[in-house]
Parts: structure tokens; C-alpha cells; sequence
């Protein structure tokens, strides 16, 4: 497995494949120092930015309850931080050419405990969603330098083990996380979710701070630019039409609502705009969609984004309302789903060597779609323990679709082209991960008891649709 097609997900998305590292964004092992211990630090923090997407996950519920706020209020928690770490990639490049990659490591690190001290000190839902957008970027700018500075400090020998063990680590979180969420939710202070990052991040941190070497950008080095125009564009045209979407179930036709789709809409006309005419390098690369193959891998990962969040986000909630499970047992659902896809996609970048991304995607998205399908069908009278196995099967099909998808990234762009292409696609992951989100709340309020029905019928037409796009990827390689 090379570092281009390690399993992991920047800043809790769906569990994906890292981005590629920059070249001379990290600083070369040196004489002396202790790789274990600082492999081990680097682990952690990227278990920590991703974890904290599916513990608070199962917490949706009792948030809307401590805060007396609805769902569709409460579903920005994970919008926020959504939308955060995917404004903090397209930065990644700049930073870590200006600054170093152990400085945007520290930089995130601190960002994403200072925010996981607010969010636990909020009094309100709109102080809890601000302070989620701060851990976000912290969590955007913590999980893909981990991923650089380890590849840095691995051998050309131990390279495909370490980035593996990375990339293993990282794919806990979707099993994990609803263990660990549904245990803190037990203590009955929700304010546990966040708090528990805080030591655990101090401990990181220390250990940085003693093994992991500074290291110092090479001045020779080209510096790319930050697009600051074309991601304002972007992030408040996508805003807006989110908010729109999360809105439409409760106010359908207030002119909030319209103002604020009519907005978004055209502030991102704007940014299409200025991506296909900037002579800089665009936040989200428009322009590589004419290279054949690469648009449809954008695609699918789109869509892997949306199908994966709209369950993580819609399961703990059928838990609760269909089955009366809470606490700990309100992310079993979850778990199940997570326990196929960390089986799935530890091992789909390796089958993908050997048969291409074409078929692989094309069965697993085939498999995932009936499973969705039936679920929608049969979720009001299915028994627990069958709904339990159904997520696992999804888990184990679906999860075949992401790491061959991006391993087919670098088989269709060429090396320059590489870093820009995968900051691009983990971008277009997070912002459908977050429609994914925003659509739960818009059908839980508005499609009544039937939500659970439409939802995952939805959710098993983008599984075909990445059934579909799978012709256009790469096939068996060579």
C-alpha cells in the first residue's frame, strides 16, 4: 500500500482515504529520533479528529433534548464541523509550505482542544454550533498532517506498515465511536462528548512536543497561494443552500428560506466562475473535471460522503425512536455499520491493486443500494437483531467503494496535478457529507413517520447512482 491510497477520512467524514502528502510538507526523519512514540502521538490525534464525528452522533438526540431545540436545529452541530475542516484543507498546502507540517499539526491540535473546551462550556445550541466550527478546522488541519508527518518518519521500508496501521486506526471510528459516545452519554452530562478530548489531546500534544522532530520548510521549495476569495465563495454559497435545505421541511416558502437558497445559489455561480478563470490555483479545482476519469471519481466520492453521513447521522435516531434504545446501546446501529466498513475498507485499496477500482465499486455501490433499499422497505417491522446484521452487510459492501475510488484518483491525474485533485475530492466528500446531514433534518420534519422510508430510498438511489459512475472509473490496472 503506498501513502496515496491509505484508508483514513480528514476530519470526520466518511471513513476515506487520507490526502496524498505535499511534497516538503513534513520534515525528514532524523538521526536519534524515536519513531514509535511519535507514530503513536500522530495516531491518536488523527483517531481524535475522527472519532469526534460519530461520538457525537449518537448524542443528536439528547442535545435537541438538554437545549429544547429541535432536530433541524441541532443537526448543525455536525454541520459546523462539517463545513469547517472542509474549509481548512484547501489551506493545507499554503500552511505547510509557509510554516512547517509539525506547526500546523501543533496549530490544529490546539484549535481542536480549545474548541472541544468551549463546545463543553456552551449554554446554548448557537454557542455549541460556533464552537464546533473552531474543534472543525482544528480537527481539518489535525488528521491529514498526522497522515503527512508519519509518512515523513516511516522508512521506504516500513512505509506500507505504517501509513496501514494509520489508516486502521483511523477506520476504528466509526465502530468505536458510538461505544465510546454511548458510555459518556451514560454519566448523563453531554458535556463528556468534548471533555473527554482534552486530556487525551494534552497527552498528544506532550508527546509531539518530545518525539515528533520540527523540522523547517524548505525556503527553495515553490509556496502555493490560498485561494481566500474562491473559499469564501464557496463556503457561504454552500451555507446558504444547506440552510435552505435544513429549513425547507419547517418553513417551505419563508422568505429566510428563499433568500437564503437564492443566495446560495448564486454566490456559488459565482465561485464556478471564478474557479474557471483564476490564474491562482481555485480552493476546489473545477478545472480538473475535463481530465477524463477524474470527474466521475469526484462523483462517486460525493455521493460516498452523503450515503455515509446520512446513516451515522439517521441511525442513532432510529435507535431511539423504533427501537427505545438509549444511551449506550442508541449507536448499535452504527456499530454494526461501522464493524462492515472497517473490515471492508482496510482491505478494498489492496483488492483494487489486483482487479481495478471499475468492478469493485460497481458490485460493492450494486450490493449497498438493495441493502438500502430493503431497509427503507422493511425498517418499520424489522426485528433489531436483523437490522443489526442488514448494517453490518452494508458496512462490508459499501466500504468497498471509497478506497478504490481514490486509488483510481492517481491512476487519471497526472503527479502535478495530484495534491490539488485530492484536496478537491476530501473537499467535495465533506460538503455532501453534510447534505447528508442536512437532509435527515429536512425529512424528519417534514415526511413524518414515513422519514425513515424516504430517507433510505434516497440513500439507496445515490448508492445506484455510484453503481452507475463506477463505468467511468479506471479498470484493472495495467
Amino acid at each position: 500500500m503506498s501513502v496515496k491510497e491509505v484508508p483514513g477520512s480528514p476530519a470526520a467524514t466518511a471513513p476515506v482515504p487520507a490526502p496524498v502528502p505535499a511534497p516538503g510538507s513534513a520534515p525528514a526523519p532524523a538521526a536519534g529520533v524515536r519513531t514509535g512514540p511519535a507514530l503513536v502521538a500522530l495516531a491518536g490525534a488523527a483517531l481524535l479528529a475522527v472519532l469526534d464525528g460519530t461520538v457525537v452522533a449518537v448524542a443528536l438526540d439528547p442535545l435537541a433534548d438538554a437545549f429544547a431545540a429541535p432536530l433541524t436545529t441541532v443537526v448543525w452541530v455536525t454541520i459546523a464541523y462539517l463545513l469547517a475542516a472542509a474549509t481548512a484543507l484547501p489551506l493545507l498546502g499554503w500552511a505547510t509550505a509557509r510554516f512547517g507540517g509539525r506547526t500546523v499539526f501543533l496549530t490544529g491540535l490546539g484549535l481542536f482542544l480549545l474548541g472541544s473546551l468551549l463546545c463543553a462550556l456552551a449554554r446554548s445550541p448557537g454557542m455549541l454550533i460556533g464552537f464546533r466550527v473552531i474543534q472543525g478546522f482544528g480537527g481539518g488541519l489535525l488528521e491529514p498532517t498526522a497522515m503527512t508527518l508519519s509518512a515523513a518518519l516511516a522508512t521506504r521500508e516500513s512505509m506500507g506498515r505504517v501509513l496501514s496501521v494509520m489508516g486502521t486506526v483511523v477506520n476504528v471510528a466509526p465502530a468505536g465511536g458510538p461505544i465510546l459516545g454511548g458510555l459518556l452519554l451514560e454519566t448523563g452530562h453531554w458535556q463528556w462528548l468534548f471533555v473527554v478530548n482534552i486530556p487525551l489531546g494534552l497527552l498528544v500534544l506532550a508527546a509531539t512536543l518530545t518525539y515528533v522532530p520540527a523540522g523547517r520548510p524548505d525556503p527553495a521549495a515553490a509556496r502555493p497561494g490560498a485561494d481566500l476569495r474562491g473559499l469564501a465563495l464557496l463556503t457561504a454559497g454552500y451555507l446558504g443552500v444547506l440552510f435552505a435545505v435544513n429549513r425547507a421541511g419547517e418553513h417551505a416558502g419563508d422568505w429566510p428560506v428563499l433568500a437564503a437558497a437564492a443566495g446560495g445559489i448564486v454566490l456559488l455561480a459565482a465561485y464556478v466562475r471564478h474557479a474557471f478563470t483564476t490564474t491562482a490555483t481555485p480552493a476546489l479545482d473545477l478545472r480538473l473535471l475535463r481530465r477524463p476519469g477524474f470527474a466521475a471519481s469526484v462523483a462517486v466520492m460525493g455521493l460516498v460522503g452523503l450515503v455515509m453521513y446520512g446513516q451515522i447521522a439517521a441511525l442513532p435516531v432510529i435507535g431511539l425512536e423504533r427501537h427505545g434504545l438509549h444511551g449506550l446501546d442508541q449507536g448499535l446501529l452504527v456499530c454494526a455499520l461501522g464493524l462492515g466498513l472497517l473490515v471492508s475498507m482496510t482491505t478494498g485499496g489492496r483488492i483494487s491493486d489486483r482487479l481495478g477500482a471499475r468492478s469493485l465499486v460497481r458490485a460493492g455501490a450494486a450490493v449497498t443500494a438493495v441493502l438500502l433499499a430493503t431497509f427503507a422497505a422493511s425498517a418499520e417491522h424489522l426485528p433489531l437483531a436483523a437490522a443489526c446484521a442488514l448494517f453490518v452487510a452494508v458496512g462490508l459492501s459499501f466500504g468497498l467503494t471509497a478506497s478504490p475510488t481514490v486509488a483510481s484518483l492517481y491512476r487519471t491525474l497526472p503527479p502535478t496535478e495530484q495534491p490539488q485533485g485530492t484536496t478537491s475530492m476530501f473537499m467535495t466528500v465533506q460538503l455532501a457529507a453534510s447534505l447528508g446531514v442536512a437532509l435527515l433534518s429536512l425529512l424528519h420534519s417534514r415526511a413524518g413517520a414515513d422519514w425513515v422510508a424516504v430517507l433510505f430510498a434516497l440513500l439507496a438511489a445515490a448508492a445506484a447512482g455510484i453503481g452507475l459512475l463506477a463505468a467511468r472509473l479506471p479498470g484493472r490496472p495495467g
